[in-house]
């Protein structure tokens, strides 16, 4: 079995600049030498991702449950039924997670990194359940979590590297 991995989520409300926030930890805890990954949640959509007239979705179209694609240098596959996140989580694990960034789903119980745009959204903090770090667009000091500039990925990270991997060493 493999190592559980760390897992945080960031949430925040739409446009709070989670997925900006996201691809910059990334990249700075890639090159800290984890094996990131991450779960999106696409709370009001149904996303697609192939195209029409290509095999994998004539395959899905046909009715498949499972599709999967695999090239050289990376794999794909597409379950046709929702997936609950502790789920998500173990088959990231499986592949070799260090760190499971989460973006979304904001009722889920992992800890959480908030994300506030706008200061009529810090009511998300005490809402939500377990958050441990808010990175926030306006200056803002809570009494008991550290508060991040959105900019401040660096700082971010520290964090990150801090609660969930230096304290695993």
């Amino acid at each position: 079995m493999a190592n559980k991995p760390s897992v945080l989520q960031v949430v925040g409300y739409s446009n709070s600049g989670k997925t900006t926030l996201l691809t910059k930890l990334i990249t700075l805890l890639e090159r800290e030498g984890l094996r990131v990954g991450v779960i999106k949640h696409d709370g009001g959509h149904d996303f697609e991702w192939d195209r029409p007239g290509k095999d994998t979705w004539r395959y899905r179209d046909a009715g498949a449950s499972l599709v999967a694609i695999v090239s050289r240098s990376k794999t794909a596959m597409l379950e046709l039924k929702p997936v609950p996140l502790p789920v998500l989580v173990e088959r990231m694990a499986e592949a070799g997670a260090d760190l499971v960034l989460v973006e979304g789903f904001k009722q889920e119980d992992y800890e959480k990194l908030v994300v506030l745009r706008d200061p009529a959204h810090r009511e998300l903090v005490e809402a939500v359940t377990r958050p441990v770090a808010v990175a926030s667009w306006e200056p803002f000091a809570h009494p008991t979590l550290p508060v991040y500039a959105i900019d401040d990925a660096a700082g971010v990270a520290r964090f990150i590297l801090n609660r969930y991997i230096m304290k695993e060493q």
